[in-house]
This record gives structure tokens, C-alpha cells and sequence, in this order.
């Protein structure tokens, strides 16, 4: 069980050590305005446009981010020389016939639960708990559809060959769908809430590596399309 884990979990550290830097730098208001602190220094009278360039930069970077996963994703699935990435961590993660874990099944819900749990608890989200949770079924329902669409008409067979739609993981999908909800409704006021987010949805990507249910690329595509998904809902009815 050791070499494996220790292989899986120093990866996704280092993805998710790369993506905390990018929030750090997000939340940081260039109109002298510190979100990370808990402290508003308010900036000197100016001309405030419609859209403010504090909201739509971290916006634009997740869905940068989405589009990279997505396409990363992409690469080691149905490129030969990228999949050969694929399959030498499958079978570094494999080498020492560990057992599984069964807790992905359920942890890939905790995401989403979040958003509406916190706002019935009467912690303030960017929209109205209705609201919310419209944009959140949304972005489920446009994620699902695609998700779906590629599952049963791309036919990638699963790591442990027990079926043929492992492209891409449904399960990294719904935890970072969930994750990047939580990040619009509750990242800016609480950015630590963004960062617990993202790092269940990484690990239950992990995880769906360690089980040998998901290669790497089905992963990194369930997490772009993900974040794109809710990206494009918010885009539209926001």
C-alpha cells in the first residue's frame, strides 16, 4: 500500500500546492482590499465601473483552469505519447495490489452539499439560497449531459477493465463541480472555504486513481469539465 500512496499523494500536493498559489494571488484586491485577512481597508474615492476587475479576474482564471485540466485530460486519454503518462503512474500506483477505499462514493457529494448547508446555517453566500441552488442544479445538469455524452460514445475502457466509460471520472466531476460553487458563493468572503473545497474534489480524484477505477487523464477531465460547467451556468445567469 506505501509506494503507491506515497506516489498519488505526492502528486496531487503538488497540483493542489500550485493551485492554493493561484487563489493567493486571486484574492489579493488590487483596490487595497485584503480578503484573506478578515480586515476591508477601503481604497480612496474613484470611478467604480459596472464590473469590477477584482470579481471577474478570479472568474476568468478558474475558467483558464478548467479549459487546461480539461484539455490536459484530453491529451493523456487519446494522445499515445501523453497516455504513456497514464499508464506508467496506473501501474506505479499499482504495483503493490493495495486494497481500496469506499469512501470516494460518498465524499464526492460533500461539495456540493456544502453551498446550501452553509447558507441554511445562515452564512452569507454571494446569491439567495434559492438562487443558489438553481445555478448549482444547473451546473450539474449542462456537466451531466457532456459527462455523459463522452462516457457512452467515447467507450474508454476502465483501468481495472470492468467497463467501457471511464472517460471522464463522474465522480471528480460532481466533487469539483460542488467545489467550484462553493468558490463563487462563499471564495471571496471566505477564501478558506475555496481552498477545503478543492482539496476534497482533489482527493477524491486521488482516491478514484488509487482504486484503479480512473486513469489520470479521466481525472483531470472530470475536474476541468467540472469547473467549466459551473463557469458557463454562471456565466449565463449570473
Amino acid at each position: 500500500m506505501g509506494k503507491g500512496l506515497i506516489i498519488l499523494v505526492l502528486l496531487f500536493a503538488a497540483m493542489f500546492a500550485a493551485a492554493a498559489a493561484q487563489w493567493s494571488r486571486m484574492y489579493k484586491s488590487d483596490a487595497g482590499m485584503s480578503s484573506w485577512s478578515g480586515l476591508t481597508v477601503e481604497p480612496e474615492p474613484q470611478d467604480i465601473p459596472l464590473v469590477r476587475y477584482d470579481d471577474v479576474r478570479p472568474q476568468t482564471t478558474a475558467t483558464i483552469g478548467g479549459v487546461s485540466l480539461f484539455a490536459a485530460g484530453t491529451a493523456m486519454t487519446f494522445i499515445p505519447g501523453a497516455r504513456r503518462l497514464a499508464l506508467n503512474l496506473r501501474d506505479a500506483v499499482q504495483a503493490d495490489g493495495h486494497s481500496r477505499f469506499v469512501v470516494d462514493d460518498c465524499v464526492q457529494y460533500l461539495p456540493a452539499a456544502l453551498p446550501p448547508a452553509l447558507s441554511l446555517c445562515g452564512l452569507k453566500s454571494r446569491h439567495g439560497f434559492w438562487r443558489m441552488g438553481l445555478l448549482e442544479g444547473g451546473s450539474f445538469l449542462v456537466g451531466a449531459g457532456l459527462l455523459n455524452a463522452g462516457k457512452y460514445s467515447l467507450c474508454v475502457t476502465r483501468p481495472d477493465g470492468s467497463s467501457d466509460n471511464s472517460f471522464p471520472s463522474g465522480h471528480t466531476f460532481t466533487a469539483f463541480t460542488g467545489a467550484e460553487v462553493l468558490r463563487r458563493e462563499y471564495g471571496t468572503e471566505y477564501p478558506w472555504l475555496a481552498v477545503t473545497g478543492y482539496a476534497v474534489a482533489t482527493m477524491v480524484g486521488a482516491m478514484r486513481i488509487y482504486n484503479n477505477r480512473h486513469w489520470l487523464g479521466d481525472v483531470l477531465a472530470g475536474a476541468g469539465l467540472g469547473i467549466l460547467s459551473t463557469s458557463l451556468v454562471y456565466w449565463i445567469f449570473d
